[in-house]
């Protein structure tokens, strides 16, 4: 049960990471085309993502894991009656 939600997290830690990332880096490269300024805006993105993927992060990590604990307080209140 816990290996399930773990690997539940981690899958949607590693999908969310990865979506700012490739956002950061697109946006970056088509913003850095337009104003003509090649690498910053691409890199400044890349390090605004850094925190904001860590909170994503928390975020998913803590909506999971209340999920579980709710349905395991479920199924032992079942259990105890």
């Amino acid at each position: 049960m816990i290996s399930n939600l773990l690997i539940v997290v981690i899958g949607q830690v590693g999908c969310l990471t990865l979506l700012v990332i490739m956002a950061s880096v697109f946006g970056g490269l088509w913003l850095d085309k337009i104003f003509g300024t090649k690498p910053v805006i691409t890199l400044v993105l890349l390090f605004a993502g850094i925190p904001l993927s860590v909170l994503l992060m928390l975020y998913a990590s803590r909506k999971s894991l209340a999920r579980w604990k709710e349905k395991y307080e479920a199924e032992e209140k079942d259990i105890l009656i």
